[in-house]
């Protein structure tokens, strides 16, 4: 939704292993498709759950609510100085579109290195990634989503917001089998 938003992030399966990670305390440490000991605020990073070219999509632990969450981790040095308030400003704003079709943007947590994102944890991934698994979608499944897509964006286009990049990688659900518009 967010006009500086990055490329596409691919999930876990997809993912190659990556070293050590420069995250925010300096401590913690990247192995595999794992973020180890890495504390954003009061979120413990856990599996990697996306990567992209901008940015790395973490499940991760609400350290004082017990509620789980991704965090889509962006290195600051692939955001324009001038962009980081505008992007923080504009996920705030995000942050009060309350939809169920819609992703929830929770928060931002700023590092030294990195612009974090705080977003709901949608259980079964991208739509993608499931026509991966499991082959092609019936098209009376297909209907359903495409109803749920279009509410999404019907809510976000009443909010004077434009979502610039529907695909399959965007689209995720819901272990109810619920649709929600994500990036």
């Amino acid at each position: 939704f967010l006009p500086h938003s990055s490329p596409p992030f691919e999930e876990s399966g997809e993912c190659e292993g990556q070293g050590p990670a420069s995250m925010s305390d300096g401590k913690g440490i990247q192995h595999g498709n794992r973020a180890e000991g890495t504390r954003v605020k009061n979120f413990k990073l856990g599996d990697v759950i996306g990567k992209g070219s901008a940015g790395t999509v973490y499940k991760a632990l609400n350290m004082d609510t017990g509620d789980v969450v991704a965090i889509k981790q962006v290195p600051l040095r692939n955001i324009p100085k001038a962009d980081i308030g505008k992007i923080t400003a504009e996920i705030h704003l995000m942050n009060h579109l309350d939809h169920d079709n819609i992703v929830k943007y929770m928060d931002s947590v700023q590092t030294k290195d990195h612009l974090n994102i705080v977003l709901e944890f949608v259980e079964n991934g991208s739509l993608a990634n499931t026509v991966k698994r499991f082959g092609s979608l019936p098209e009376s499944l297909i209907a359903i989503y495409i109803e749920q897509v279009l509410q999404g964006l019907s809510f976000l286009h009443s909010q004077g917001v434009i979502h610039r990049d529907i695909k399959g990688a965007n689209i995720l659900t819901t272990k109810e089998g619920h649709v929600k518009l994500a990036d």
